[in-house]
This record gives structure tokens, sequence and C-alpha cells, in this order.
């Protein structure tokens, strides 16, 4: 049936180009439309033509898209919402954290660098009484050093103190991060006309800061030739010399000082002194 198909239209095309003897001249639409009608001829008969070529869908294709447009769609959806759902479990969290935050942030001082806990030694007390004015006391009689006499001169506040070591050799103590060191200088005098040896170290004297009767440090341990913690010198006579105690405070405290005092322990005694 192909053969006697494909024979026919073979005839077809050779009679209307050649005739029997005579020549008949076509156009060149007519030329065109002649061989689109044999094209259409082969082609509606070969099997293995392949039908989308032609413009139509067989209901194999149509399934098949139908199939992956609705996946498409399902997990676009599901993509969708879990994206949704995600994010609204996640703000809540998100707010309850920045308020924490903040809460903390307000309420907590920078942590203690060497490791002591407690904002390197700073200790929240409350309604400290002096039990004396700086200008009435005297260092040296307290910690029973007759010869001497060693009086609060002021205080200040710095990011560092230069001074030197026990070598003679320069040096320079630095606040750490967040903090202010708070420096007290003492006058040291030797009251007699014959050379004089103090030694405030051996006598194990603590020394504490109070801030606005709130908050209290320790006096910081330095290797400082002028440090009264570690002081240990010999006066020539009459001669006087200078003496510091170093402590550490908050950067946020500076600004807010009012009142400052200092309370040194001796053995089973100690003393408040107002110094501002």
């Amino acid at each position: 049936m192909k053969k006697t198909i494909y024979t026919c239209v073979i005839i077809f095309v050779i009679f209307v180009f050649s005739g029997c003897s005579k020549v008949i001249d076509l156009t060149d639409e007519e030329n065109y439309l002649i061989a689109e009608y044999a094209a259409e001829l082969l082609l509606k008969y070969d099997r293995n033509y392949d039908m989308k070529y032609t413009g139509e869908i067989s209901d194999s294709d149509e399934e098949t898209t139908e199939e992956i447009t609705t996946e498409e769609i399902t997990t676009e959806e599901i993509t969708t919402e879990a994206i949704t759902t995600e994010a609204a479990t996640e703000q809540p969290d998100v707010d309850h954290t920045t308020e924490d935050s903040s809460q903390t942030t307000s309420k907590e001082e920078p942590d203690s660098p060497d490791g002591q806990g407690g904002n390197l030694g700073i200790t929240d007390v409350s309604g400290v009484k002096a039990d004396v004015e700086a200008a009435d006391f005297d260092l040296a009689k307290f910690v029973d050093e007759e010869n001497v006499s060693i009086q609060y001169a002021y205080y200040m506040t710095a990011d560092s103190y230069p001074s030197h070591d026990k070598d003679g050799m320069f040096i320079e103590i630095e606040a750490p991060t967040g903090y202010k060191l708070l420096v007290v200088k003492f006058d040291i005098e030797n009251l007699t006309n014959d050379e004089q040896s103090l030694d405030m170290y051996s006598k194990d004297i603590t020394y504490n800061i109070i801030l606005n009767d709130s908050k209290s440090t320790k006096q910081m341990l330095t290797i400082l030739i002028d440090d009264l913690y570690t002081y240990e010198y010999k006066l020539d006579g009459s001669s006087r010399e200078e003496a510091v105690l170093l402590f550490q405070v908050a950067d946020s405290i500076v600004p807010r000082i009012q009142d400052v005092k200092l309370k040194v322990t001796y053995k089973d005694k100690s003393c408040v002194i107002q110094l501002h």
C-alpha cells in the first residue's frame, strides 16, 4: 500500500511537470502548492514521522505535561509554606533575645580580664561612713611608723600611669578595656634629720577604694617603685617622696563619681578616710 502511494505521487509529479510531450508552464506559486501537497502526502503515511513537529500533542504528552506542572506547583507551595512557617517560628526568639540583651547590658559591668570575676574585684557596698577626713589622717601613724608621715594628696582617673620599676626602668601601667585607673597620690615625709627605712610591704596592709558609697575595689599589685602597697625605700633626712595606689574602675562609673573614700585595714583594725 505504502509503495503504491509513493508510486502514484511520483507519477503525478512527473505528469504535472512533463506531461506527454507538451511542457506546461506553471507559476512559482503553483509549483510551491504542488510540492507542499506532495510533501504532506508523504508525511501523512510515514509511521516514523514525529507528530510533535506538526504542532499536535498526543494524549501521552498531555498527561506528562500536566503531571510536571502539578508537581512544580505543589513543590512551590510546600517550599513557600515551609519558609513562612520558619520565619514565624524564629521571629519571637529574635525579639526575646534583643530584649534580654538590652536588659543585661544595662545591669552588667565589663567582665574581669584577670579571671577573678566580680568585675575586677568591684563589689557592692552600702552606707559606708567615714571615720576621719583625709586632712586629719596620717597613714604612717596608723601603721605604727613614728619617724615618717604619709598623708593623702589627691586622686585622679586616667587610662595609664607612667613610672619606674624597682630597677629604675621606665614602665607604664595601662587600664584594661572598659576600665580606667583611679590613681591616689600620697606624700611621704621623713620627720627626722636621719635616714629612715620604710617598709610598707611587710606590714600587709589592705586598701579599698569606695565610690559613691556603693562600689568598692581593692588596690592593684604592681612593680612600680612608688607603689605604696609594696613601698620599701630608704628616706634621706628631712626628705619628701611621693607614693601611689592604683585601682581599676569601670568606665561607666567614672563620670558619676561624687564621693570617694579609702578604707585602710591593718592587723585587726580598719579606718575609712574621706578623700572627696
